[in-house]
């Protein structure tokens, strides 16, 4: 095999990998976000009955905190 054989042959190794990890991170952020729809839904439906403002502020407070770290987490893997 020649030298260009291999460069090719590695290169395609590489945009293989790079492909596959693209695909896994974006079903990670599918995954997550997922959950924070979930969590929101729970979120809203918890909020309708009668809890008072301190436990509904809580609730949005702890809420907001994991949305933002999501969304970071998924702006890193898009870069």
């Amino acid at each position: 095999m020649t030298d260009y054989e291999e460069w090719a042959a590695a290169m395609r190794q590489k945009r293989d990998e790079m492909k596959l990890k693209l695909h896994l991170a974006s079903k990670d952020a599918e995954d997550e976000w997922d959950g924070m729809v979930n969590d929101w839904d729970k979120f809203l439906n918890a909020a309708q009955f009668d809890k008072s403002a301190d436990e509904v502020g809580e609730a949005a407070r702890e809420l907001g905190i994991r949305m933002k770290a999501a969304f970071e987490r998924m702006k890193k893997a898009a870069d």
